[in-house]
């Protein structure tokens, strides 16, 4: 997974607020993702959520992305507040973000293959200050101020989907390094010359725990004679999250053996993470952790594999915010920033 920094802010030429002004007025935190745009309108202070707009993710250029993200918030004010009630708006987006607001590009967003100042775009167009981050990050900061994370200074946030990514909080403070490339756990070596990974490299995490990369190795298996059951059940269509439970409780061998090699691979790369920053609390949530649930953080803080000083070092706990951690974490960003 792509990362960047914690939060850049736009200062939007029409908005009439000033910063002590934006203090006390709501915030609209947004989700940008490679299928939906999701938003919610929280309370800057309290971090409460209320209301839900989402739409798909055009995939028909940039403008209509813009677009789309104007009509989902113009959506979620309806009835609720206008957009001179706002402070801020905060953005996630899937890929680096500099400390302007200028995101580098967005892979799996159509088109979005070039620096978009989305900041300056959406701040001209909202007439508010618009804050822009990564999604992992935004991700670890609502699991920190209101999910699994809180009451914890410190926390990791790994999560499990298409690839791995993760988000550091240390001493009540997101962490994203001097190219915001903290919490890229998904690119720790776990396996030296292991599995090719998808950026070039081999014997990534996430080749081993993401499901792009448990894809990859079971139609490679089956090509090799071992258990067809999840290529037989998606056909040409990519392993989701919810196939991978499917072979679980059918007790497929190859997906016990997968979900294997993804345990122990997360164990060694979040137990060795942990211990080298003294991280109390690790949060798990993405798809396949959220299908696999309880039994696969057990399975995980029993691999022999647990990296640095073990378990003892720190808890594993399950993601509480699921669907809105993006648009909930950016709009926290934003009332800090």
């Amino acid at each position: 997974m792509a990362k960047g920094n914690g939060g850049a802010k736009k200062k939007a030429k029409s908005s009439k607020k000033s910063k002590k002004d934006a203090k006390a007025g709501p915030i609209v935190g947004v989700d940008v993702g490679g299928t939906k745009v999701l938003a919610r309108l929280v309370d800057s202070e309290t971090g409460e959520a209320d209301g839900w707009a989402k739409a798909s993710t055009p995939k028909t250029g940039l403008d209509d992305v813009f677009d789309t993200i104007e009509a989902v918030i113009d959506e979620l004010l309806d009835g609720r507040a206008s957009k001179d009630d706002l402070s801020a708006v905060g953005i996630g987006v899937p890929g680096p973000v500099d400390g302007d607001g200028l995101v580098q590009k967005c892979p799996n967003i159509n088109g979005w293959d070039k620096p978009i100042q989305l900041s300056d775009v959406m701040g001209d167009r909202l007439g508010v200050d618009v804050v822009v981050s990564n999604d992992v990050n935004c991700g670890a900061v609502a699991e920190h101020r209101v999910g699994a994370g809180k009451g914890s200074d410190s926390l990791l946030a790994v999560f499990v989907g298409t690839g791995v990514g993760g988000g550091l909080v240390l001493d009540n403070k997101l962490v994203v390094g001097a190219r915001g490339m903290v919490g890229e756990i998904g690119h720790m070596t776990v396996e030296p010359g292991g599995r090719p990974c998808g950026c070039g490299g081999a014997g990534h995490l996430e080749c081993y725990a993401g499901r792009a990369g448990i894809d990859r190795e079971a139609r490679r298996r089956t090509e090799e004679g071992a258990s067809p059951f999840l290529p037989d059940l998606v056909g040409s269509s990519p392993i989701k999250s919810r196939h991978i439970q499917a072979g679980v409780e059918a007790e497929d061998p190859l997906t016990l053996e997968l979900v294997d090699d993804a345990v122990h691979a997360l164990a060694q790369a979040i137990g060795n993470a942990a211990s080298l920053l003294d991280i109390p609390v690790v949060v798990l949530g993405g798809g396949i952790v959220d299908r696999l649930g309880q039994t696969f953080l057990d399975d995980i803080a029993a691999s022999p594999r647990f990296g640095g000083f073990g378990p003892d070092v720190t808890r594993l706990v399950l993601a509480e915010r699921l669907d809105d951690a993006g648009a909930i974490g950016a709009a926290l960003l934003a009332a800090q920033d």
